[in-house]
């Protein structure tokens, strides 16, 4: 980042948020929905700065935020969220950033990610653990969109060309799972561990969405389970379990039609993917060409 955007984003960030002189600025590798930024004030308090792409709309980031302050009275592990100046929005977290760009602050995140295959079974239970109590607080707390077409429409609606197999797909979507609010992005950079491989917190809530909350749950598996040639590993399903039934101890999954929620979670990713929000998962084409499979391998860990 050169001296000019170093400078840009000062200006901003002090027209917008009251966070005192900043003493220094530096960019930092983390998820994948935004460019982010460390950030240091003159009274040595530490901030992250999110630049969402303009596919992440200002009311999207703004429910986004909201819901993780929720969640932090709630005393679930998350970062709060800054608010933007009152003289700049009336109780607003979303700023402007450049180039059309929205501009999210929070406290600077403890913890850091692992890669999964230092995940320990431990680690995974956790993982489970930690979304079944996020799903349950949405439920609690989130009220279900008053209007929102059926997901098949907004699929079409959304894609400018259909992919191989849509056609497939949306036969799937005639029978959806139980409907609630999904994280939308739940992989290694979102789960932050301590040293002792506790798990500290979850961020990159950006891509919240009414769906099925299962789709997150997807997402965690394939992060635990896919080979570098996009294969279930089959010993990596033994440990697939402690996730699956740590989060069935919480809220229960054993009647789940897993071939629905993966149809969801091929819809939700087509969406994101289609809108800039988020690139397809590797070997997205194979999971489409036949979601019953994945599905299968989700049934066999419980």
């Amino acid at each position: 980042m050169d001296d000019q955007q170093t400078y840009l984003l000062n200006g901003l960030i002090a027209r917008q948020f009251e966070l005192g002189r900043i003493a220094r600025f530096r960019k930092v590798p983390r998820g994948r929905q935004a460019e982010t930024f460390e950030l240091l004030t003159s009274q040595h308090n530490e901030f992250l700065v999110a630049l969402y792409p303009p596919g992440f709309t200002a009311g999207q980031l703004n429910f986004a935020a909201t819901t993780i302050n929720m969640l932090d009275k709630e005393r679930f592990s998350v970062v709060p969220m800054l608010p933007v100046k009152p003289a700049v929005s009336s109780g607003g977290f979303a700023a402007e950033g450049p180039q059309g760009s929205s501009m999210l602050i929070s406290l600077a995140p403890s913890g850091s990610p692992l890669p999964p295959d230092q995940y320990t079974e431990h680690d995974i239970s956790q993982l489970g653990l930690r979304l079944a109590w996020l799903h349950r607080l949405f439920a609690e707390h989130l009220p279900a969109p008053s209007t929102l077409p059926p997901l098949a429409e907004r699929l079409q609606q959304t894609l400018a060309s259909p992919p191989p197999h849509l056609d497939h797909l949306l036969d799937m979507l005639h029978i959806l799972p139980s409907p609630g609010w999904a994280h939308g992005d739940i992989q290694p950079a979102a789960i932050l561990f301590d040293s002792d491989h506790q798990l500290c917190s979850l961020v990159d809530f950006a891509l919240l969405h009414f769906g099925s909350p299962l789709e997150d749950l997807v997402d965690a598996f394939l992060t635990i389970t896919l080979d570098a040639a996009g294969a279930v590993q089959s010993p990596s399903l033994s440990r697939s379990k402690a996730l699956l039934e740590s989060y069935d101890s919480l809220s229960p999954i054993r009647q789940t039609p897993w071939t629905s929620v993966v149809a969801a979670w091929c819809a939700q990713r087509l969406m994101d993917a289609a809108q800039h929000r988020r690139s397809l998962p590797r070997h997205f084409a194979e999971l489409l060409a036949a979601p019953e499979n994945l599905a299968t391998a989700l049934a066999s860990c419980l």
